[in-house]
């Protein structure tokens, strides 16, 4: 009865056997491949964690402008402001005011520490000073640049 084919197949060996040399392969590849998921999460995590601070910077500084644009927009309701236009923007005084002009654009400004020319005595004789008295700098703004408010 040994002989049957039935009983010859129980005593096969299908060939595939769990060794232990393969739960410590299968062990080792699985520590380093979650090792290297643990340290690209932590580098995206911090990239993230940048990226957060950086946002949150420029909200703060969003909101800063936010709070300075909505108290111009309350002073732009008041009276101050009004008159503070008319005149800076639309030359309008009020009756007893003065207007002054700016010049300044015109002045050729020096360095600070800039040293002082000196003087070259003239080669010629000075030309004769003219006999014509000069006319006077008017001693107010014009009529028409002056608006009165009130």
């Amino acid at each position: 009865m040994a002989n049957r084919p039935t009983e010859r197949l129980e005593h096969i060996k299908t060939g595939f056997r769990i060794r232990p040399r393969y739960i410590i392969l299968f062990f080792i590849l699985t520590f380093f491949v979650l090792g290297g998921v643990y340290l690209s999460q932590r580098t995206k995590l911090a990239s993230i964690a940048e990226e957060k601070i950086e946002l949150q910077t420029r909200l703060d500084l969003k909101k800063v402008e936010q709070e300075r644009l909505e108290r111009m927009l309350e002073y732009m309701h008041t009276t101050d402001y009004m008159i503070q236009y008319a005149r800076e923007k639309l030359g309008y005084v009020f009756e007893n005011d003065w207007k002054f002009y700016d010049d300044s654009g015109e002045v050729k400004v020096t360095p600070k520490l800039a040293e002082t020319p000196t003087p070259v005595p003239a080669l010629t004789t000075p030309s004769p000073k003219p006999t014509a008295t000069p006319t006077p700098l008017p001693t107010s703004a014009p009529d028409d640049d002056v608006v009165t408010l009130g």
